[in-house]
């Protein structure tokens, strides 16, 4: 069914996790000193140099789409038209694309001057845009382009770009590319929310937390270490990301998870290696929070919790911390019982 309505709000947490002093050694691996600290800060900015950007073809290698890390300063310059409360343009399935995109035409063919209230603002002031790797690919696009996310975004883990000659094929592109990855998710479609350079949706959907709060586990203990993540993408290798886990010292290590539900995580002091499986549920500012349940080659158990407000991890803390791979909180929260 396809879905053209009001805005709705939602409230956003603003509240950030504070960074806790607490030494690793008595956790998982052997405190990172000084020198390790800046070697892996180091190998980081290595990686950032280095990563391209990389395609994903859809709809007959006309359209692309392709997560990078760094903006040309043509990006940056740019301008984007935003109203106070736009109409939120949702396909649940193939068979609303037509209806979406005629709606999504009109919505960017509008006469700016027409608009009461809205105004243009910078690329800069857009977090989504200028942070996430998605974001920066709809900047740098060359020609027609369209941002798609799932909606409602707390529980549908889907952002996708797409560029092509147009904007029409990009924006159909970036839908279909969108509802193939929430096929399998119950109550899950897929909105439009920035298309040429227009915003479709308020201001408060395009935050982008650079950093959010990561939090890792040992089930046979209860220990924890919190800290925060920064994530990455890798040269040829788009339906994987990389987040770094940094602590008051710099990097402990980082976390690999790709599309398929695989994860490993590698301690950046021991080299010590957990392998196992995550599952992502859904947008906390711009980021997608992820659970990933971990095993090393010697029985050790390992839970990492990414991007998870404060409050949803008091409240939800036996659910998400319980050791089962599989199936959303909903799910999880059900089994608690």
């Amino acid at each position: 069914m396809f879905q053209i309505c009001a805005a709705r709000r939602t409230p956003q947490m603003t509240r950030t996790l504070s960074l806790f002093a607490i030494s690793v050694v008595a956790l998982f691996t052997a405190g990172c000193s000084s020198e390790a600290g800046n070697s892996n800060v180091a190998k980081i900015a290595a990686a950032d140099r280095t990563v391209a950007a990389q395609f994903a073809q859809s709809n007959g290698g006309i359209v692309q789409s392709s997560p990078i890390n760094s903006l040309t300063s043509g990006a940056i310059q740019q301008r984007f038209f935003s109203v106070p409360r736009p109409a939120e343009i949702v396909a649940e399935n193939t068979g609303d694309l037509e209806e979406a995109l005629l709606f999504a035409q009109r919505a960017t063919d509008a006469d700016p001057k027409r608009q009461n209230g809205g105004k243009w603002i910078e690329a800069a002031q857009v977090g989504l845009l200028f942070g996430a790797p998605e974001g920066k690919a709809f900047l740098t696009a060359p020609a027609g382009r369209a941002l798609v996310r799932g909606e409602p975004a707390e529980s549908c883990p889907a952002l996708n770009v797409a560029t092509a000659q147009t904007d029409a094929q990009a924006t159909e592109g970036a839908f279909r590319a969108c509802l193939r990855q929430v096929s399998a998710l119950e109550g899950c479609g897929c909105r439009v929310i920035a298309r040429a350079d227009r915003l479709l949706a308020e201001r408060d959907e395009f935050q982008y937390a650079i950093g959010v709060s990561s939090l890792l586990v040992d089930p046979s203990t209860g220990r924890q270490v919190l800290m925060t993540s920064e994530e990455r993408v890798i040269e040829g290798r788009p339906d994987v990301r990389r987040l770094w886990m940094l602590g008051a010292a710099g990097p402990i290590g980082m976390l690999q998870v790709e599309k398929d539900g695989r994860a490993a995580f590698v301690f950046s002091e021991t080299g010590k290696r957990y392998d196992g499986s995550h599952v992502e549920d859904g947008f906390r500012r711009g980021r997608v929070a992820r659970r990933a349940y971990l095993t090393a080659k010697d029985g050790k158990r390992l839970v990492v919790l990414v991007g998870f407000e404060e409050a949803e991890l008091k409240e939800n803390s036996e659910t998400l911390l319980a050791w089962n791979p599989f199936g959303p909180i909903e799910l999880k929260k059900a089994e608690a019982k």
